[in-house]
């Protein structure tokens, strides 16, 4: 348990009881994340229906009370978001502090959260979260940390000053967010003009991507058996042969086989992210909007793997690929890579294999990343056209468009306009087609 937890809890508070309502239970991935905050599951409650008073039904939270009694617990954690009424509700039942899932992401994210950007946007998902429920009375928001946002404002009713507060501090994190974005985007689009293609590492939380990453790029960072290992994104330039890969040719033509790239890791989906880590944690997944190829890495052992898959696959489509007009924007290449084959059976790798015909099965762990290389080289191969295109001078906004993301060969200036050369991203082809030039 961190030490926010502890500072204030009894005897038992890491003992933990899990309930679950609804046709959507996750209970063993609610158990993995409550053990990744140190909290100890000692039992668990499911029911097939949610109820709006109490998430659970009369019954069912007296027998919720009864098994808290019974195993020591002195924490119910939900498999839900809880509005503070069922929150109440279910807590007054217990007789212990209840937490919902989304509190306790937020907890997880805050325990992991690295650099000064992570750690504003885990502040303002958590100040989302306190802002309907500083009425009090949901002793969840202090049990597990945080507060100290609030105090006391002579002449003006509490709560009300209670949210002015957190709505004034939302206003000053958004603002440095949008700072920091800001200046990422400058960092990018000099990387992106000057620099080798780009690769975005995405996948479900604990599937490995930190040690593909590893074994690509010849890094040591923390690859521990927890959720949410990586929150904040890391870029590191993978060489044209890296760490484990054979230094053979891959069979293409050309003097390099294998040219640079630079890969970037991101954080993980899970199943039921809370609205508000999707939303503030969306600049922690810009590279994957603004890569040149997408590789998507699964846990070939888990059980839910078509589940996993799918989870990362919509959370990118609400998340990245809509453009400002709501529309469904184009996605880059992508490459489907099942990481940790050295944990399953011949058979399933078979199985595997002719389920997801396209994809590329590896173990990272052991270094076995040459044919993973191979596959995004073929990506990026696939995700750039290069055309000729003339901008009429009239129209000469468009050109300031181009840097950032696409590569200039040359440009000549003509009568009619600019001429250039030009090697676009696959998604960009359609905003300069009809400048195009044979």
């Amino acid at each position: 348990m961190t030490e926010e937890i502890t500072s204030q809890a009894g005897p038992n508070d890491h003992r933990a009881v899990l309930v679950g309502a609804g046709e959507d239970r996750q209970m063993e991935e609610l158990a993995r994340l409550s053990e990744t905050l140190g909290l100890e599951v000692v039992g668990a409650m499911e029911q097939a229906r949610r109820d709006g008073v109490g998430y659970v039904g009369r019954g069912k939270r007296e027998q919720l009370g009864e098994l808290v009694r019974d195993l020591g617990a002195g924490l119910v954690v939900a498999d839900d978001e809880l509005t503070p009424s069922q929150a109440r509700v279910l807590e007054k039942a217990a007789g212990v502090t209840v937490v919902d899932r989304t509190l306790l992401i937020i907890r997880i994210f805050e325990a992991h959260a690295g650099d000064a950007a992570s750690r504003l946007e885990v502040e303002l998902a958590e100040l989302a979260y306190r802002l309907p429920r500083v009425r009090g009375g949901y002793r969840a928001l202090s049990r597990l940390g945080g507060g100290g946002v609030t105090t006391r404002g002579p002449g003006e009713q509490q709560l009300e000053y209670d949210r002015r507060v957190i709505r004034d501090r939302m206003e000053h994190i958004r603002k440095r967010l949008e700072e920091e974005k800001a200046a990422r985007e400058v960092r990018g689009s000099r990387l992106r003009n000057e620099g080798p293609p780009s690769v975005a590492l995405v996948g479900y939380t604990n599937a490995g991507k930190t040690t593909i990453l590893n074994a690509l790029s010849g890094e040591r960072r923390s690859t521990a058996d927890r959720l949410f290992e990586t929150l904040e994104t890391v870029t590191r330039l993978v060489r044209g042969t890296p760490r484990g890969a054979p230094s053979e040719g891959n069979g293409h033509d050309g003097a390099v086989a294998r040219p640079d790239f630079v890969l970037t890791d991101t954080v993980g989906f899970i199943r039921k992210l809370p609205t508000q880590l999707v939303h503030s944690f969306a600049s922690t997944l810009e590279a994957a909007s603004d890569a040149d190829v997408i590789l998507l890495c699964a846990d070939a052992s888990s059980e839910k793997l078509a589940e996993e898959i799918r989870t990362v696959e919509d959370t990118l489509r609400e998340t990245l690929f809509v453009s400002e007009d709501g529309t469904q924007g184009s996605p880059q290449e992508m490459v489907l890579c099942l990481n940790k084959v050295d944990l399953i059976s011949e058979e399933r790798r078979r199985r595997l294999a002719a389920s997801y015909p396209g994809a590329v099965l590896i173990s990272a762990k052991l270094l076995d990343v040459g044919g993973l290389v191979d596959a995004v080289n073929e990506a990026l191969a696939k995700s750039r056209v290069r055309m000729r295109i003339l901008i009429p001078h009239a129209e000469y906004g468009a050109v300031s468009g181009l840097y950032g993301w696409a590569e200039i060969h040359a440009r000549r200036d003509t009568t009619e306009g600019l001429e250039l050369d030009v090697t676009l991203p696959k998604p960009h082809v359609h905003r300069y087609a009809h400048y195009r030039t044979p």
